[in-house]
């Protein structure tokens, strides 16, 4: 089964996969939700990675929805909402009414007769191919040998090397990480957070913060790769 939608295709295989592609041109989107939604291209979501479809009304056609359960994603965790917000990968204004009410049926069948609990136990949504180094503009991140490690720029300044230049940190050690997009109307700059058994409940200014890599804003997507990927990592 195959459902177009103005803003990209959900194909069903009709027994556990879903693939969404995102492969129709938005009206209205910024630079950055353009950019990830042309870089996301293809995504395969098993239906265990659902919690819920819903269809509702639209403003110009009716939404399907496909809700997903908490820490099934590692894009959408790592982006504290932003991720949906700005390209709302889960949502679909459609056309057809009829083949979307068939596919949410079918959809909450399977569902029903699987039984999946609230929050996933492991990542169902693959995250996209991401480098294993990231420059940014206080700092440079690269996974090697186990480790995240953190080489400093020479804009870095004294509170940022507090721990070593260069800092590498045990993936064991990591245990959350956040990535924030730069929002230049709302005067916010972008970065890259991990946390650790040290972390602060109230952690530093990113500027200062040994634990930030402040990111460009050309490279919002590939740090949130970056961040959705390092997840995975130590989260299998």
């Amino acid at each position: 089964m195959q459902l177009e939608s103005s803003n990209g295709t959900i194909g069903w295989d009709g027994v556990g996969a879903l693939r969404l592609r995102y492969d129709a041109p938005v009206e209205g989107l910024g630079r950055l939700a353009s950019s990830l939604r042309t870089r996301l291209g293809e995504r395969v979501v098993p239906v265990e990675a659902l919690k819920a479809v819903e269809l509702s009304p639209g403003p110009d056609a009716p939404l399907l929805q496909l809700v997903l359960r908490d820490q099934a994603d590692p894009l959408l965790a790592v982006s504290g909402g932003y991720f949906d917000e700005l390209v709302t990968p889960y949502t679909f204004p459609v056309t057809d009414r009829d083949l979307a009410e068939r596919l949410a049926i079918d959809l909450r069948s399977k569902l029903a007769r699987r039984d999946v609990p609230t929050t996933a136990a492991r990542w169902l949504v693959a995250p996209p191919v991401a480098p294993d180094r990231l420059e940014g503009r206080d700092a440079i991140l690269s996974v090697e040998s186990g480790q995240l490690v953190f080489a400093y720029k020479r804009t870095a300044g004294r509170k940022k090397r507090a721990n070593g230049d260069p800092w590498p940190v045990p993936l064991a050690d990591i245990i959350d990480v956040e990535w924030m997009p730069n929002q230049r109307r709302l005067g916010i700059g972008g970065y890259l957070r991990i946390s650790t058994a040290r972390t602060p409940p109230e952690p530093p200014k990113p500027r200062h913060d040994p634990a930030t890599m402040l990111t460009e804003r050309r490279t919002d997507v590939d740090a949130l790769f970056f961040a959705a990927r390092l997840l995975t990592r130590i989260r299998p």
